[in-house]
């Protein structure tokens, strides 16, 4: 009755020994992407010119510019480990390390607006519009991360947790697809991309002192997805940002 007493008391109702503060598992989730901080007109080019003609002074507005991004969104997945360290009956130091692929597509369509003003004796005579479409295009861009996520566990009666912590994300490739044309992106994507989140979930205690646990995320990207060279190509500067929805499932091995 000793040996049993001693044994029931070194396991948690979570599963874990309660012997061991440091915890390892590893970790898979699937993800839905959004964008945000993307206006739906995306310019490529703007121009303003004037021409002098034998009827007069002809000024001219030109732009070229994409439509749909709102619509930029995405699906992506991560898997790899996972470490926990307690601090405590209640509160847990939670790290992940994961690689990542987010898959991110748009249909687009390109829009031509020309407005032309005509002058006789310095003054406007008519305006004539002109307004167009040259096509639509799929749009796709990849990246491939490696993700840091660190944050503070909070372990509530019968399994139940909550956590909140920061996103470190190093982006080691990227790629763009217009159409059938394929791109290396990585020198226009931004090196790095940091973000807030918070998970809740609940642990399922398994022989062997082994635990599975599901968790559904929200991850919130703070800083833009593009670097400064791309404003080159682009007449507005965009500043697109990201977030994500994942759920998925820990195994942890002790």
């Amino acid at each position: 009755l000793a040996v049993l007493a001693t044994t029931l008391r070194a396991e948690t109702p979570e599963g874990f020994d309660a012997t061991k503060h440091y915890h390892l598992g590893f970790s898979a989730a699937g993800a839905y992407i959004g964008i945000w901080h993307l206006n739906n007109d995306v310019y490529v080019k703007k121009k303003d010119s004037e021409t002098e003609t034998d009827e007069g002074l002809e000024k001219e507005h030109y732009e070229q510019y994409l439509s749909g991004g709102h619509d930029f969104k995405g699906l992506g997945f991560s898997f790899g480990i996972s470490g926990m360290r307690d601090l405590g009956e209640k509160l847990a130091l939670h790290i992940n390390l994961y690689i990542s692929l987010r898959h991110r597509f748009v249909n687009a369509t390109e829009h031509h607006w020309r407005e032309t003003e005509y002058h006789k004796d310095d003054e406007l005579d008519h305006t004539s519009y002109k307004d167009g479409s040259k096509g639509n295009y799929d749009i796709v861009l990849n990246y491939w991360n490696l993700d840091l996520p660190l944050g503070i566990r909070y372990k509530a009666p019968r399994g139940y947790f909550i956590e909140i912590g920061g996103l470190f994300a190093y982006i080691l490739s990227a790629n763009l697809k217009v159409d059938l044309i394929s791109l290396d992106f990585h020198s226009y994507a931004a090196g790095v991309e940091l973000g807030v989140y918070t998970t809740a979930g609940k642990t399922f205690p398994l022989p062997g002192n082994r635990v599975l646990e599901l968790y559904w995320n929200f991850t919130f990207g703070l800083t833009p997805l593009l670097n400064d060279r791309v404003a080159k190509y682009l007449y507005d500067e965009i500043r697109p940002r990201e977030w994500l929805a994942q759920a998925g499932a820990t195994l942890w091995l002790f």
